[in-house]
């Protein structure tokens, strides 16, 4: 390299890191489109985040928005995978999809740095979602060997992954009881949604 020039390649290379991270981070934003996937609906009245989420805390309103984008892009890939084990259609294909979009959520949610208060909160969210992956896996199965669908809600880990979600919410409420009712409603509506029962 002349004099004078400086190797600029581990900057790029640095800057290049940050992009994707920041690609990542901007995936997790919160969609302006909640629509559910074509042929399937949600099973509650699920209606999008409020804009600037009234009575959340500002230091904690980025973590909730990505935390709630997180949680209804895990929902839409359950709605798809259990259109495909209901229809007892393409299932492997449909699990490894499901696997592979909540694994990349999880990694994400996991890396979260999680304000003061909501760790509890957060753990229910994780164990949920680790819950539902491993129902679904069973519930492949099942349905593969020619089982119903009452046979695959017998799953415990669907069960789990309810009572999980019921705790997160529990704890929401907790933590914001001034917050107003299209705030409560849409998140109540959100883990309602990803939940199995």
């Amino acid at each position: 390299m002349s004099e004078g020039r400086r190797d600029l390649r581990p900057a790029a290379a640095a800057l290049g890191l940050l992009l994707a991270a920041s690609g990542a981070w901007a995936q997790d934003a919160y969609p302006s489109d909640i629509s559910p996937p074509p042929g399937t609906r949600y099973p509650c009245a699920l209606t999008a985040l409020p804009r600037g989420l009234p009575g959340i805390p500002e230091a904690d309103r980025a973590y909730v928005n990505r935390t709630y984008a997180r949680v209804l892009r895990a929902t839409q890939a359950k709605l798809l995978l259990l259109r495909a084990l209901e229809q007892r259609q393409d299932t492997s294909t449909s699990l490894l999809r499901y696997q592979e979009a909540t694994a990349g959520l999880l990694a994400r949610q996991g890396a979260e740095a999680v304000p003061a208060g909501l760790e509890s909160f957060q753990q229910d969210v994780l164990a949920a979602l680790e819950l539902q992956r491993s129902f679904f896996a069973k519930a492949q199965a099942l349905r593969q060997r020619g089982a119903g669908m009452d046979a695959a809600y017998r799953i415990p880990e669907g069960r789990l992954a309810s009572s999980r979600l019921v705790a997160a919410w529990t704890r929401m409420q907790a933590r914001y009881p001034g917050w107003p009712p299209e705030t409560s409603s849409s998140i109540y509506h959100h883990l309602c949604a990803l939940d199995l029962f």
